[in-house]
């Protein structure tokens, strides 16, 4: 089997967007740029073209990530995807490994030692212009980097600075802090995406702050844009917020983890980031 797995190029980004695209994940127009920086990004090739890939990004050495597992419709069925799964697998840290997965493939995780967590409901919204932003909401850039990277550590398994740093300075990449007497009570970005716009995280303290967030941040795209979020399902407050403002829920995929079950704030997380990287 002529099949080898190297880390991804910038030339093989076009691929796997592509592929995204195909499967309808709708990734954010400058998210896999985001991932190669991370260096999380794996491709497998046969011979001399590229057709499948997964990434594996570490978050410490407690924590790692899988995502971005995809294998070209017309390479399936050949065993490739196991191979690159198993590599990317041995690159992680065996403490704990979170993944999202679709909830038909629930039982073939399950098989690999990975734990159900939560179901995420992503959501579609439309942006507008009506409404107003919220006096304690700075615009994201302005808030200092440690003071977002503190505020998202809580909300997440480990440390991710330097994704965090590259996440927020991609192009394009727009959002909201909420200040109140100096301190972040909650932040959400948007970005754009193959289809509109995604949204992600959406953290906050209290579902005031997060619908005072969300509003705002439905303001940033042009008006009747569709606009997508994938939330928790186990947060009852954000459920409720998705009603409130008519969103349509769209499909569902599972939270697993393997190693060290996390403890997370569920109720103070309204939209996860990405589906690919955490």
């Amino acid at each position: 089997m002529d099949f080898q797995i190297r880390s991804a190029q910038k030339t093989d980004l076009p691929s796997i967007w592509a592929w995204a695209v195909q499967e309808s994940w709708n990734p954010g127009r400058y998210d896999l740029d985001v991932y190669w920086q991370q260096k999380s990004l794996l491709v497998g090739w046969l011979a001399d073209q590229p057709i499948g890939c997964i990434s594996a990004a570490s978050y410490g050495t407690d924590f790692g990530f899988l995502g971005c597992y995809l294998v070209d419709y017309r390479h399936r069925g050949h065993g490739y995807g196991r191979v690159l799964w198993e590599k990317a697998i041995s690159l992680l840290p065996a403490r704990c490994i979170g993944l999202e997965g679709a909830v038909a493939l629930q039982d073939t995780y399950l098989r690999h030692g990975f734990v159900k967590s939560c179901l995420h409901v992503r959501h579609q919204l439309l942006s507008s212009s009506n409404g107003t932003v919220a006096e304690p909401l700075q615009p994201i850039h302005a808030v200092p980097f440690e003071q977002v990277l503190d505020y998202d550590t809580r909300h997440f398994v480990g440390v991710r600075s330097h994704f965090l740093q590259y996440w927020l300075a991609s192009p394009e990449m727009k959002g909201w802090g909420y200040i109140q007497a100096g301190e972040l009570l909650g932040y959400g970005l948007i970005r754009p995406a193959d289809i509109g716009y995604r949204i992600g995280p959406l953290f906050a303290n209290t579902v005031d702050v997060a619908q005072q967030l969300l509003v705002a941040l439905l303001q940033i795209p042009p008006s009747d844009q569709p606009v997508y979020i994938d939330v928790p399902q186990s947060n009852n407050q954000a459920n409720q917020l998705m009603q409130q403002l008519k969103a349509i829920p769209l499909f569902s995929n599972c939270r697993m983890y393997k190693g060290v079950f996390p403890e997370l704030p569920l109720t103070e997380i309204y939209g996860v980031t990405t589906l690919e990287m955490g």
